[in-house]
């Protein structure tokens, strides 16, 4: 199996993977702690896309990643799966905690 060497166009080959064939995509994550590596799988049995990497600075992309594919399995509309979602959004902003004045004992 081949390795994409690029995240971005990864994300959009699995991105258009899922939109063919929702149904029957999965993916798949592996970290290996001895190689210190991550390997990303997106597949459908007919097709099978990888990722491969060994820095720590992909893991905030991995998370972004793994965020939006829940996020397409539970759309309903397959034409807006680049599309922010604005109840995502809005829970964001309201989970942000206030921070609170510190007052002075005594």
């Amino acid at each position: 199996m081949v390795y994409i060497n690029d995240f971005e166009e990864f994300e959009a080959a699995a991105q258009e993977l899922f939109s063919q064939h929702p149904l029957r995509t999965r993916y798949l994550v592996k970290y290996r702690h001895k190689e210190g590596k991550a390997i990303l799988k997106v597949t459908n049995d007919r097709i099978c896309l990888k990722f491969r990497t060994e820095l720590i600075a992909f893991l905030k992309r991995i998370e972004k990643f793994s965020q939006n594919w829940a996020r397409w399995t539970v759309t309903k509309d397959l034409t807006k799966l680049s599309e922010p979602d604005e109840e995502l959004e809005a829970a964001k902003t309201a989970a942000k905690p206030t921070a609170k004045a510190k007052r002075r004992k005594g």
